[in-house]
């Protein structure tokens, strides 16, 4: 009788025990504020479900989560400086590269009204005249940039030819003033269409001219108009073809 009583009186103590946690382990997302569970019998206690960050948890294993979060995070972050140097390295090579670049693309295929300059192996009959074809009027202009004290100009207005035909035209250049300089010049052909066609055997464009005080030369353009120009339906209403040069100073000179 009196070991039911007491086994009575223990169960009423834990159930109060567990009413006045209850508020706190709600507070405390479920975490019970005692270590262990008191037996009914007053025998020997179990020890309390582990929470996060209970010195039991294992601290260990928390310090191996950030080590491996801290790896991860430095190897992101080499990715991206790789990454980011590659650009910079291919933007400035790109940048470097593109004045070159874009004149060979100009003087291969004729874009933008760039003259075809590049080596073709032509026989007797690709430059013999293209008979019965209508003529062609080239004409021909020159200027100075603001930079160059030069007079330029060409020689002759304009030629007449027909695809296939050979033909040489001058323009002159004077230095004004009373030191040596150094000039280079550019071209380009109008319609921009008619480039392609448009071929220079000999000229002086994007050769270093120089020009001591007072002097004046005779500067050669030698070319022909292919004679594919004829096979093109969209040159049908091309007749008059312009080519334009310009001198500027050269850089550092």
């Amino acid at each position: 009788m009196q070991m039911a009583l007491r086994l009575h009186a223990g169960v009423r103590g834990l159930g109060a025990q567990a009413a006045r946690a209850w508020p706190v382990a709600r507070r405390t997302g479920g975490a019970m504020p005692w270590r262990t569970y008191a037996s009914p019998a007053g025998g020997s206690s179990s020890p309390s479900p582990l929470r996060v960050g209970d010195p039991r948890y294992g601290a260990s294993s928390a310090h191996e989560g950030y080590r491996r979060y801290q790896e991860a995070a430095q190897r992101r972050n080499a990715s991206g400086l790789l990454y980011v140097s590659a650009f910079v390295i291919f933007f400035l090579g790109s940048s470097y590269a593109a004045v070159p670049l874009y004149r060979l693309l100009c003087k291969s295929t004729g874009f933008m009204g760039t003259p075809k300059t590049e080596p073709t192996i032509r026989d007797a009959e690709t430059l013999k005249p293209l008979e019965g074809h209508r003529r062609l009027r080239i004409n021909f202009a020159g200027q100075v940039s603001t930079y160059l004290d030069w007079s330029f100009k060409p020689e002759q207005r304009q030629v007449s030819v027909v695809p296939g035909e050979t033909a040489l035209a001058f323009f002159k250049a004077y230095n004004n003033s009373d030191k040596p300089i150094v000039g280079i010049a550019t071209y380009n052909v109008l319609p921009d269409q008619a480039a392609p066609y448009f071929n220079k055997i000999q000229c002086f464009c994007f050769d270093e001219q120089q020009l001591d005080p007072k002097e004046e030369i005779d500067m050669p353009v030698f070319f022909f108009i292919d004679p594919e120009f004829a096979d093109d339906p969209l040159m049908d209403d091309i007749d008059t073809i312009t080519l334009s040069y310009t001198f500027f100073k050269a850089s550092g000179r």
